[in-house]
């Protein structure tokens, strides 16, 4: 399964790593150049066994956001067209999942479920 986070214009599209994602200013696989952004702000990362990714963040100073709550002390499971923020004012970013992958593990899912009635 396959991670991105876009611009809400389109103009760019983050690929998310298979395992984690740092997401900051300096030193990171995302870097945000904006004075809202810390140098290591927060992090993405694909949970094998919930098959699903999960937004973290590193006690930033202006926070993530994602559709315009805060994420303080917690781990936020990330559903398709999330819009995620960085730093209160940050650019909006959606969070999309590969739709052919993300198809084929809907089928598998509704495949075990008739395996199983």
């Amino acid at each position: 399964m396959k991670g991105f986070l876009h611009s809400q214009d389109g103009s760019y599209a983050f690929p998310l790593g298979p395992k984690v994602t740092t997401i900051g200013r300096e030193n990171c696989d995302i870097s945000i150049n904006s004075n809202n952004v810390d140098n290591q702000h927060a992090l993405i990362e694909f949970d094998d066994e919930q098959r699903c990714f999960i937004l973290k963040d590193l006690n930033s100073s202006t926070g993530t956001y994602v559709h315009d709550c805060r994420v303080q002390n917690a781990a936020v499971r990330l559903n398709n067209e999330d819009v995620i923020r960085f730093g209160f004012n940050g650019l909006p970013l959606e969070f999309k999942i590969e739709q052919q992958q993300q198809q084929q593990h809907q089928e598998a899912f509704y495949d075990n479920v008739l395996k199983i009635s």
